[in-house]
C-alpha cells in the first residue's frame, strides 16, 4: 500500500516456487487425463469414502509419500474408510505406516539416497541436486521406477512413461531459461546446488517497476470477481472440477469457525482451541518410528496453562485425553506459562498405532475460505484427567 515493493527487501513475501523454472506441464501431463475425471481433495478423504451418498464410489487408491492416517484430518473417518472391504489400497513405503496397514498391497519404495532426484524448493531460490548414492536392497525401487512398469503394464505409449530418472531431470527443469543462465544438470551433478538467476539479497526487488502478473500490471488489493481454486502444481494442472466460489474481492477477516466468540455453544461443551504444530524431532509424520527419535521428541504432550490445569484438576506430567465429538486423543499433561488460557497445544506427527489416538483425530476437515486450505488450528476441544 506504501509502494514498498519497489524496494530491496520491501512488500509482501511470495511463495518463491514459482520462480523456478519447473516445466509443470511435461510433470504433470494434465492432458492425459480424461476430460470430466472427478477431482478428490486429501484433505477431506475421510468423509470422501465414508460418503454412501457418491453415485460413484472410491474403490481403489494408490497412496505414496503420504500418511493420511497420521497427517489428514478427521482421522478416525479415514480409518473407517480404509476398512471398508470393497476398497482395494495400494501402497508405496519404507516403513509400515498408520496407512500402510491398510493396504492390500504393499510395494517397497526407494528412500532418497537410492534415486537421482531434483528436490522442489519449499521455501527459497535454489536449486538442489540428490544424488543416487547406493541401490535399493531386496525388490524396493523408485516411485518413478512403479509408474513405468505401471505404464508399460497398461501399454502406454507416451514417451514419458519410459524416461530414466535422468530424462526426468532433463526434461522436467526448462535448463533454457534465463533463471538457470550457467546452470546445467551437469552443473547439479558435480555441485549439487545452484541459485536461480534471479537477484541476490541485495539487488533483488522483482516488481521494481511493477509488472505484477495482472491485467493492469499493477498490485490489486480488489479483485472483482474473484473465484476460489486450488493452485495447479497440487491438482496435477488439470483444471476440471475446480470449485470456483465467488469470494470477496476484498479479502478481509474472517473468523475462525470453532471458537468461543464465534460459536458459543459448541464452546460450552468444548470450552478450550488447540494449536497442533509440528514437531521438532518428526519431519510431519516421518520418523516417528525411529526410536532415537521418538527419545529426542519425548511422548505425545499437551501444553495447558495454570488456569485451566487448576480448573480441570490435572496435575504437572499426568496423562490426560483431549476429545470433542469427532474422537480423542492422549497425551502428557505439561502446565506452562507459555501458553494463554482457553488454549492447549499439543505438536503434530506421532503415529496412531504407537500411542492412543494422534492429533488429527479432533482437526476438522473443513476448509478456509480461500484455496480450499485447512482448519488444523480451529478445533474446540476439552481436556480432562486420565483417572487410573
Amino acid at each position: 500500500m506504501i509502494g514498498a515493493w519497489r524496494h530491496v527487501g520491501g512488500g509482501a513475501l511470495q511463495f518463491p516456487v514459482w520462480e523456478h523454472p519447473y516445466k509443470f506441464d511435461v510433470i504433470c501431463r494434465p492432458d492425459l487425463i480424461p476430460k470430466g475425471t472427478r477431482v478428490v481433495n486429501a484433505l477431506q478423504l475421510g468423509r470422501i469414502l465414508t460418503d454412501e451418498s457418491l453415485t460413484i464410489p472410491i474403490k481403489s487408491l494408490m497412496c505414496w509419500n503420504a500418511n493420511p492416517v497420521t497427517q489428514a484430518p478427521e482421522t478416525d473417518k479415514v480409518v473407517k474408510g480404509l476398512l471398508n472391504e470393497d476398497l482395494f489400497m495400494v501402497s508405496a513405503e519404507h516403513f509400515m505406516t498408520d496407512t500402510a496397514m491398510y493396504a492390500d498391497i504393499l510395494l517397497p519404495a526407494a528412500m532418497g539416497a537410492e534415486m537421482e532426484d531434483m528436490i522442489l524448493s519449499w521455501g527459497h531460490l535454489y536449486l538442489t541436486y540428490n544424488a543416487k548414492c547406493i541401490d535399493s536392497p531386496g525388490e524396493a525401487i523408485p516411485n518413478n521406477e512403479i509408474f513405468r512398469r505401471l505404464a508399460a503394464r497398461f501399454n502406454f505409449q507416451e514417451a514419458n512413461f519410459k524416461w530414466t530418472d535422468s530424462e526426468c531431470l532433463e526434461n522436467y527443469v526448462n535448463w533454457d531459461s534465463p533463471a538457470c543462465e550457467g546452470i546445467s544438470l551437469e552443473y547439479m551433478r558435480e555441485h549439487g546446488f545452484a541459485r536461480l538467476n534471479v537477484g541476490t539479497k541485495n539487488d533483488r526487488a522483482p516488481h521494481k517497476e511493477g509488472n505484477f502478473p495482472t491485467p493492469t500490471g499493477k498490485c490489486q488489493l480488489k479483485v472483482a470477481g474473484a473465484t476460489n481454486f486450488v493452485a495447479g502444481p497440487f491438482r496435477q494442472m488439470y483444471d476440471d472440477f475446480q470449485s470456483g466460489q465467488l469470494l470477496d474481492p476484498l479479502p478481509d477477516y474472517v473468523p475462525p469457525r470453532e471458537s468461543v466468540a464465534s460459536n458459543p455453544d459448541l464452546a460450552k461443551k468444548y470450552p478450550l482451541n488447540i494449536v497442533s504444530p509440528k514437531s521438532h524431532g518428526f519431519l510431519n509424520s516421518c520418523y516417528a518410528n525411529i526410536e532415537n527419535k521418538i527419545k529426542g521428541q519425548g511422548e505425545q504432550f499437551v501444553l495447558i496453562s495454570v488456569f485451566d490445569a487448576d480448573l480441570r484438576g490435572i496435575k504437572n506430567g499426568e496423562k490426560v485425553r483431549v476429545f470433542n465429538d469427532r474422537r480423542a486423543f492422549e497425551g502428557n499433561a505439561r502446565i506452562t506459562d507459555d501458553v494463554a488460557p482457553g488454549l492447549i497445544v499439543a505438536t503434530l506427527g506421532y503415529w496412531r498405532q504407537l500411542n492412543k489416538g494422534t492429533v488429527n483425530c479432533i482437526s476438522s476437515a473443513e476448509f478456509v475460505n480461500m484455496g480450499n486450505a485447512p482448519s488444523f488450528s480451529d478445533n474446540l476441544v476439552q481436556v480432562e484427567a486420565i483417572l487410573n
